[in-house]
């Protein structure tokens, strides 16, 4: 048997090493290729949406159409604008009159959360108590143009239009917005 130099070792070993790693990667290649060919279709189409307008050159066509166009020809653009939603900012409800009451078993929280509306700059409000625990919080607001800004300040509150009329330690004759706050809003 032939003795090996140092170089001649190195480089075999070398050689047999970057084989197994090409194996390697093939092997795990042709995996994921499988998969990928194997997986059951979804039930959705795998082809994309495609829209055909007359203005749209194909090759079933054959002939250069769009080039030669008849300079008569209108054409209707659609800008961005045209495409986009409006967008109603809903309108604030800073001057209106509004009612918080505490459904949950924290002491004082309709009074925190009237605190803490006039730091947003509602200012006209008051505190009082609803015997109902409520899980969420429900903006509820005699008007459909106001109250709904208010819904933002709350975790998973719900906006209504109507009024209170029982459950209340407070009459709520006179308030725009009532705010009964729930225990998802509770530990101030």
């Amino acid at each position: 048997m032939k003795k090996q130099s140092m170089v001649g070792l190195f480089f075999s070993m070398f050689l047999r090493a970057t084989v197994i790693i090409l194996a390697i990667v093939i092997v795990v290649f042709g995996v994921v290729f499988i998969s990928k060919v194997m997986k059951k279709d979804d039930g959705k189409s795998k082809t994309p949406a495609t829209t055909s307008s007359p203005n749209v050159l194909t090759e079933a066509e054959g002939h250069d159409s769009l080039l030669y166009a008849d300079p008569s020809d209108t054409t209707e653009y659609i800008t961005a604008s045209d495409t986009q939603e409006e967008v109603v900012e809903p309108i604030m409800s800073y001057d209106a009159k509004i009612l918080v009451l505490n459904s949950t078993d924290e002491i004082g929280l309709a009074g925190k959360w009237c605190e803490t509306l006039g730091g947003f700059g509602y200012n006209n409000t008051s505190a009082s108590d609803y015997y109902t625990p409520q899980e969420y919080t429900r903006v509820i607001s005699t008007s459909p143009d106001i109250g709904q800004d208010l819904v933002q300040y709350f975790n998973g509150a719900s906006y209504e239009v109507g009024t209170v009329t029982t459950g209340s330690s407070e009459s709520t004759d006179g308030y725009d917005i009532v705010i009964i706050i729930g225990i998802a809003d509770g530990g101030m």
